[in-house]
């Protein structure tokens, strides 16, 4: 796992992260919820998973070393991009995007970024893009796992070799 993967200032803004707070809406949440599984066991770090419309509307304590994680399928989904904005005047900037559309509104926002590369959705079910955003998330808890010392060289292959079978089993 490699912190250029969101950028490429994001070793000196992952470094010395001590929670991450996910913000998303729809399947963008279900996406974080699973997450939160992940940052907690891999990296052994807290995260926080919010809905972004409800985020914006409460007292947040701001912690310079907390990673705020907005994902969006679009890029443009309003409920995130205030998220966002309300995120970043509480006094939080260390922010990563993870997203599909490369020029959208809330990558531009954030400091870090992970393009998905899903392509468009056809259907009203977000599947290429709740994928493509768990690998993101699963690539980013082993990133700040092995930031933080908790990840082996031996344990992430493996963790990277199953990366690598995933396309064969959604086949």
């Amino acid at each position: 796992f490699d912190a250029a993967l969101f950028g490429a200032n994001a070793a000196e803004v992952l470094g010395d992260i001590e929670s991450v707070q996910i913000l998303a809406c729809g399947t963008s949440y279900y996406a974080g919820l699973t997450a939160r599984y992940w940052l907690e066991d891999l990296a052994g770090i807290p995260c926080a998973v919010d809905i972004a419309s409800e985020y914006r509307y409460r007292k947040v304590v701001a912690n310079p070393r907390q990673l705020i994680v907005t994902i969006s399928q679009s890029g443009e989904t309003l409920d995130t991009m205030e998220a966002l904005k309300y995120a970043k005047a509480q006094g939080h900037g260390k922010t990563l995007s993870i997203c599909n559309v490369p020029e959208s509104a809330i990558p531009r926002a954030s400091r870090l970024v992970f393009h998905t590369r899903a392509g468009a959705e056809i259907g009203v079910a977000s599947t290429k893009a709740f994928t493509t955003q768990l690998v993101a998330l699963f690539a980013l808890a082993g990133t700040l796992a092995k930031l933080r010392g908790h990840l082996d060289a031996t344990r992430e292959a493996a963790l990277i070799d199953g990366l690598r079978h995933l396309p064969g089993s959604v086949q």
